[in-house]
């Protein structure tokens, strides 16, 4: 469905991972996010968006998945009523045998996943004793994605290697090899279990996340999904169907002037190691398994984000996958060039450059997402058309499928002056933010502006910082020396003000803290494990954190961003 920027939302983005309720796994899960729904209610706010919640791999990155169609078991909740087989003993004798924190900052990701699939297969085995037909039904109608993925998941179990099917036994490398090593093994009794269990910790799965919908729809609140661009290359996807895919070059992201973790990353760009799409092969099945993608997550969701939408017309790309990356450090291009083979980092299908490859590259872009928008149905599409050369036509085209793009305040600029464009002047169909779960709060970007004013370039930080007073109706004469609650003010009313369909916040903007999901180029413990300091209920009671959500509650008052402008139509 076409987005009608004239009917002004506002929501909050929260991972599900970083939720907190009372009685959770040290993880958040589908109670948690019921729990968020009635938060939102309470409050006025029209959307909650979240991460993607498909199965991660081993770097637990919501945009790392294994399968691009099974859900992640750690986000399910533990509960007898929500888990078919399942007992209050099952879970107690677990947790007593654990020794991980629930309350911990941050997620302890192999204590809890190997916790709750323990106690799934206590629910299975009990389960299995006596079957019903709705079980059987959801593996029947999901046939086509979920048996790749449980021969899959029951080779992983067998080997013990972990996703990457590269390093799996000959007859494990595709589906009908591993089918027919299946029955010829010694072991296909026990296998056939295997199968059988990891399809029904989907069927689990699908059926909380139905029920989170549910819920979504009595709240009358909007759940906003995300569909990254990419799939990891060691997913059942890229093992089930490989003639979708292209592996001799791996996707990313150019070298960017400020941002750069690394030296890989400051000399080369990311090197994200997803595989490229054969969209000759895609066109010719007139999209099916993009379009399966998407019915699949609009089960669980009404509206959906789609990550680095500027794939879709050229992908920056690496000849070499990232495990390789230490290889090319300090190479130059030509030193690089003499290992590939005369291949080195660029756009493909080709460049935008001349305005005839700009063309091509819209149309594939376009054709691609009319598949994608029919597949929507009645869903809100937003693109994240964030980074640098963002060329001239994705904006427009997008605008023209009906699909929202971003709108990041203290990103837009006027080039000539370097000052902000003013928010009153952005576009519509925008989804106005002030942070992705890739960016820093609002409380450490001021910061960080705070030190480049008082710090050795400070003429230049001052110039800065003026021109984030005047973007925000400010006295640039009289900054504030700290982030406090009047700044946050300012920050949050602009926000709700601005013309764009839809103003969210990030969770850590709405109450004021430091805390950051993700940082780009990094892995390990700083990603993806960070947590809420409470539940959203005890935030709002608190003395300093409540505010932003009381503020809020105001400015979606005064502003008109209600829930009341979704029509039941629109469900």
């Amino acid at each position: 469905m076409k987005i009608d920027a004239e009917r002004k939302l506002s929501g909050i983005l929260v991972p599900v991972f970083a939720l907190r309720r009372h009685g959770d796994l040290g993880i958040g899960d589908t109670i948690a996010v019921i729990e968020a729904l009635d938060f939102c209610k309470q409050n006025l706010i029209a959307a909650l968006q979240t991460l993607p919640i498909n199965e991660t791999s081993d770097d637990n990155s919501p945009y790392n998945a294994i399968s691009s169609m099974a859900l992640e078991p750690c986000l399910l909740a533990m509960s007898p009523d929500m888990v078919p087989g399942l007992s209050v003993s099952d879970v107690d004798e677990e947790i007593n045998s654990s020794s991980f924190d629930a309350s911990a900052e941050f997620i302890d990701y192999a204590a809890v996943k190997g916790l709750k699939i323990r106690i799934l297969r206590r629910s299975f085995d009990r389960y299995m004793r006596k079957p019903d037909s709705a079980f059987d039904q959801f593996c029947k109608r999901n046939d086509r994605w979920l048996s790749p993925y449980a021969v899959f998941r029951a080779i992983m179990a067998e080997s013990g290697s972990g996703p990457c099917w590269t390093y799996w036994s000959d007859e494990q490398k595709s589906y009908e090899s591993a089918l027919a090593w299946i029955e010829s093994s010694e072991r296909a009794a026990d296998l056939k279990q295997e199968i059988a269990f990891w399809s029904y910790v989907q069927w689990v799965a699908d059926s909380q996340w139905r029920s989170v919908k549910e819920h979504a729809d009595r709240c009358n609140v909007r759940l906003m999904g995300d569909i990254p661009f990419g799939v990891s290359r060691y997913s059942v996807d890229v093992w089930h169907e490989r003639r979708l895919f292209d592996l001799e070059w791996s996707g990313g992201a150019p070298p960017e002037p400020v941002f750069h973790t690394d030296l890989f990353t400051k000399n080369w760009g990311q090197n994200w190691g997803i595989p490229l799409y054969d969209w000759r092969v895609h066109a010719k099945d007139g999209y099916a398994w993009w379009r399966s993608r998407v019915e699949r997550l609009l089960e669980h969701f009404h509206d959906f984000r789609i990550d680095h939408v500027l794939g879709f017309f050229r992908v920056y790309a690496f000849p070499w996958i990232p495990e390789r990356n230490d290889e090319f450090v300090e190479l130059t291009e030509a030193e690089a060039a003499a290992i590939t083979g005369g291949k080195l980092p660029g756009f493909r299908p080709r460049p935008d450059e001349p305005e005839k490859n700009a063309l091509l590259n819209k149309k594939q872009g376009v054709a691609i997402l009319e598949a994608v928008c029919e597949a929507a149905g009645s869903g809100y599409i937003v693109a994240e058309d964030l980074g640098l050369l963002i060329p001239e036509y994705l904006r427009p085209a997008l605008h023209d499928l009906g699909m929202a793009g971003f709108a990041i305040p203290i990103f837009e600029r006027i080039e000539k002056t370097r000052e902000f464009q003013p928010i009153d002047e952005l576009h519509p169909l925008s989804l106005a933010t002030y942070a992705t779960h890739d960016h820093q709060p609002l409380a450490s970007f001021y910061d960080g502006l705070l030190d480049w004013w008082h710090g050795p370039d400070g003429e230049e930080g001052w110039k800065e910082v003026r021109r984030l007073m005047k973007l925000l109706d400010l006295d640039p004469d009289n900054p504030p020396q700290q982030y406090d609650w009047e700044l946050q003010k300012a920050f949050m009313k602009a926000l709700m003000d601005s013309p764009c369909w839809m103003a969210v916040f990030m969770v850590t903007d709405l109450i004021g803290s430091r805390l950051r999901f993700n940082q780009p180029g990094l892995s390990g413990s700083g990603c993806w494990t960070q947590r809420l300091p409470a539940t959203l209920t005890a935030l709002q009671a608190d003395e300093e954190a409540g505010r932003g959500i009381a503020a809020l509650k105001e400015l979606i008052e005064s502003t008109g961003r209600e829930p009341a402008a979704i029509h039941s139509e629109l469900r």
